[in-house]
């Protein structure tokens, strides 16, 4: 019997051929000769159970599978929660499997698919705290032809360069809490007085990248893409030249298929800092903006189309998104 892993790595190729032979049309070409770090960028797998047969494993395998064919392969790979649907331990085991195969270990944030605040402990587990800070030294490009041969930790420089030799990577939980209104995402005191000691000793043109499940600002509370308390994160910001918050949970990623250039640099006065926020899209099921209106059902298994994952490259400072979205 071929061995589970071997059968993801297979499915995932499999899936994922068609886009991996003429990956060339994707925007992604326009930054072939990008000397700037490269990150993919993952979220909302939803997975059900241990089964690797079900759509939602099979999505997750394909998203696998076409990070594993980029060229240069990303440096970094960030995972924005909700890899379980409802906290399954075996979900969040079978998700680990399939995530094993990325060129990269991904650094990954918890969502509340993967487990409440109360019940996390397989989580911890298996991908440790649900929030960090890390730093990934920026070193001179070594590419030949195109090709980075390097490994992570060890990012590009930009060109031209900042005035900085790191990017800061900071994964934070939003916890899922019930409230008067409903429920809302909350980070917490403990954790914001954390990201303040974080933040205190970084220079103020070290490129920021936040990453957490929910989105930090407040989109729309009737399906909870609101973080009580992410203003707050606001005055700690402030200082920092480049911030790109990245979320999941919204499954969507604005303009379709479109690549896009935000320039996170701070033109205003410190006190007016606004960081840019960038929904990811999920690789279980798209859901429509809420202008759209609410959907009939909120369920996993409707995609592939409108699904997927989305790539970050840093030059000169600006961070560029590139969503790469399923059709079929």
């Amino acid at each position: 019997m071929m061995p589970r892993r071997e059968f993801l790595r297979r499915l995932g190729w499999g899936l994922g051929a068609g886009w991996a032979l003429s990956r060339l049309s994707w925007p992604l070409a326009a930054l072939a000769g990008s000397p700037g770090p490269r990150l993919a960028l993952l979220a909302d797998a939803h997975l059900k159970d241990g089964d690797e047969g079900r759509p939602e494993a099979q999505a997750l395998a394909r998203a696998v599978a076409e990070i594993r064919a980029l060229r240069p392969r990303p440096d970094l790979v960030l995972f924005a929660g909700d890899l379980a649907h409802k906290g399954n331990p075996q979900a969040l085991a079978l998700g680990r499997e399939i995530l094993a195969d990325l060129p990269a270990p991904p650094l990954m944030v918890m969502g509340e698919g993967d487990g409440l605040p109360e019940a996390a402990a397989p989580w911890r587990r298996l991908f440790g705290e649900p929030w960090f800070s890390q730093s990934f030294p920026l070193h001179p490009y070594r590419g030949v032809g195109g090709e980075f041969e390097g490994r992570v930790g060890e990012l590009l420089s930009p060109s031209p360069p900042l005035k900085t030799k790191a990017i800061r990577v900071l994964g934070l939980h939003t916890a899922w809490c019930p409230g008067p209104g409903g429920p809302v995402f909350r980070l917490g005191e403990a954790q914001r007085r954390w990201l303040a000691r974080e933040l205190a000793h970084l220079d103020s043109a070290t490129p920021l990248i936040i990453l957490s499940h929910a989105p930090l600002t407040q989109i729309f509370r009737p399906w909870q893409q609101w973080t009580k308390d992410g203003e707050t994160l606001l005055p700690l910001l402030a200082r920092f030249s480049h911030v790109l918050c990245v979320h999941g949970h919204v499954h969507g990623a604005g303009a379709r298929g479109q690549g896009s250039v935000v320039s996170t640099e701070n033109k205003k006065q410190k006190t007016e800092n606004q960081p840019f926020h960038q929904g990811l899209p999920a690789t279980a099921w798209p859901l429509p903006q809420p202008w759209q209106g609410t959907p009939a059902a909120l369920r996993p298994g409707l995609g592939p189309s409108g699904c997927g994952w989305g790539l970050v490259a840093l030059q000169a400072g600006d961070f560029h998104f590139l969503p790469h979205l399923w059709r079929a």
